[in-house]
Order: structure tokens, then sequence, then C-alpha cells
């Protein structure tokens, strides 16, 4: 672990990256230490975040999105050079298709030797590697562009749709020191990453004018609804239009299951053998409470439900 600076106007790069991850309310790292990144982990601990160490980086990054999904702010995933960044990169690119903020960070080589393909120690241009599978990446090189960097991996991860964005820490980075006034200045904290952005309201009438035609509403609940933690707006909507909603496997929870408007049982109770007459029942029951007839289930689903109960 880097030892403390022998002078109170001395840092280096270890220590800006914990500064600027606390700066930023980044308060847990998963991970998998190891060369270049073991001091970082060790000096995070100390100077008080909670540092989850896996056995592998796939699952460390997997918890690192998770955990972004769930507090909609970005995990970190801390992983090695090479190897490490190549099993992290399946999570990565998890959350990137699946909508979760997460950032992997990831210890690297020397540029130069890798540049030349001179064989240095684990050596791969990881930064280009990363590129197609995630909404950003970035490679800091310099210790006083460590602020920005981590500030614009927050902003990317989350802005927008959400998604995994990676930032490269050469090793020779991370060792750098730098006058601490300097490196203070440097850091950057981001001020509202996700700005609320209202849609158009014709496009809130025209999804209105197609719910009051529409013969056989069925709203299905996906994940968004879940992230965007609008629980109490969404059940009040149902509950005022006694529309039968449909929640997907992420966002369940947002309305219990056996809730009247439910029609949860459409993708698994109608199919199994023996209880197609309770499902249609309960289907008329809810088709009669909304005044509604029943909502079709294409067969894809029935196939998928029968399926999975199997």
């Amino acid at each position: 672990m880097p030892n403390e600076m022998n002078s109170a106007s001395i840092t280096d790069g270890f220590h800006l990256v914990v500064d600027a991850l606390k700066l930023n309310a980044i308060d847990t790292i998963f991970g998998v230490a190891g060369i270049p990144i073991t001091d970082l982990a060790r000096l995070a601990q100390a100077e008080g975040l909670r540092y989850i160490g896996f056995r592998h980086e796939q699952s460390a990054g997997n918890a690192a999105a998770i955990a972004g999904y769930l507090t909609k702010k970005p995990g970190i995933c801390l992983t090695v050079a090479a190897p490490g960044f190549l099993n992290g990169m399946v999570a990565l690119a998890n959350a990137t298709t699946n909508g979760f903020p997460m950032i992997q960070i990831s210890g690297s080589s020397d540029r130069a030797i890798v540049d030349l393909q001179q064989g240095d120690y684990e050596e791969l241009d990881q930064m280009n590697a990363a590129k197609p599978y995630t909404k950003a990446s970035f490679r800091v090189s310099k210790p006083e562009d460590i602020g920005i960097g981590i500030a614009r991996a927050i902003h990317a991860a989350i802005s927008g749709r959400p998604g995994g964005v990676y930032l490269d820490l050469t090793s020779e980075v991370l060792g750098a020191t730098l006058d601490t006034n300097a490196a203070t200045r440097s850091l950057v904290r981001v001020v509202e990453p996700a700005p609320r952005q209202f849609p158009d309201p014709e496009s809130i009438k025209r999804a209105l004018d197609l719910l009051t035609s529409a013969q056989r509403p069925l709203i299905i609940l996906g994940k968004g609804a879940a992230y965007a933690q609008a629980d109490d707006d969404i059940r009040s909507f149902l509950e005022m239009t006694g529309i039968p909603f449909l929640p997907m496997s992420m966002a369940k929870g947002l309305l219990p299951d056996n809730h009247k408007q439910s029609a949860a049982a459409a993708r698994s109770l109608g199919s199994l053998p023996g209880r197609r007459s309770d499902a249609d029942r309960s289907t008329s029951e809810l088709a009669s409470r909304t005044r509604q007839r029943p909502a079709l289930v294409p067969d894809d689903t029935i196939r998928a439900g029968r399926y999975f109960a199997d």
C-alpha cells in the first residue's frame, strides 16, 4: 500500500482516485484485487470506502451493475489488467445491454510498451477492446486527469439511458505524484448527471388517445418503470384507469401479483395442464371488473410460460 506522503504537499494517483470517488458520493467498490490495483483497494478501505472482494470479476461486475440499478448511481467494479479486465467485460456488456449504470475501473500496463507491442505484463489495449460493449470508454494518461476521467465516467453511466462505462488507469498514472493543491483543484464533482427530461406533450396526448380508444388495453411494466422508482404514480394511474397490467420479471414488486388488476397469471398459469379453466375464470373476472375483454396473450408468451412451468 502506498505510504502516506512524506510531505503534506505531495499526493499520488491512488489517493486521487479515492478522493474523486468520495467527492461523487461513491461509497462501495466491488472487485478482485491484484497488480496494479491492489494498493488502490487497500487505500479505499483505509479511507472509509466499502470494498467487497470476489473470486471472479464477472461476479463482481454483476454485483456492481445491480447495485447501480438499485441505487441509481453507478456501481464500481475494480479489476486487474488483461484477464481480469476481460472477465469483468462480460458483466459490463450485460450492464450496457440492460441499462444498468456501472463503471469498470481496470489497471493497465505501460502504454509506451503496449502500443509498440513489446510484451509488457498482461499487455492489452483495453480501452479500445471495451468500446463496442460500453456507452463510453476512457483512458487516463496523466494523474491530473483522474478527476475529470472519473467525472466523465459517472456522467456517461447515468445520463440518458444508463449503461456500462469503462475507465482505464495505467500503472504509471496510479503511481505518479503531484502537488496536493493542484490535485485538489483537478477533482470534479458531477452535478445533476441525469437531469429530468419531460416527454413531448404531443407524445403524451397520442398515448392517452391510444389508450382511450383501445378495446383490450394491457399495460406491461418493465424494469424502466422500476428504475424510475415511480411506484406510487404507477399505482395511481393503473387504479384510476382500471387497466390490467402485466409485470415483467424485473418489475416485480411495483404492485403485488395478487392485485385485482394483475394479469401476471397470463405468463404461466394459463398454460399449465389442467389449470386453463382456472386461468380463464380469473381472466374473465378481471375483464368484468375492468369492463374490458380479456387481454390476448401471444403464443410465444404461452410457450415461454409452459417451458418455465415445466
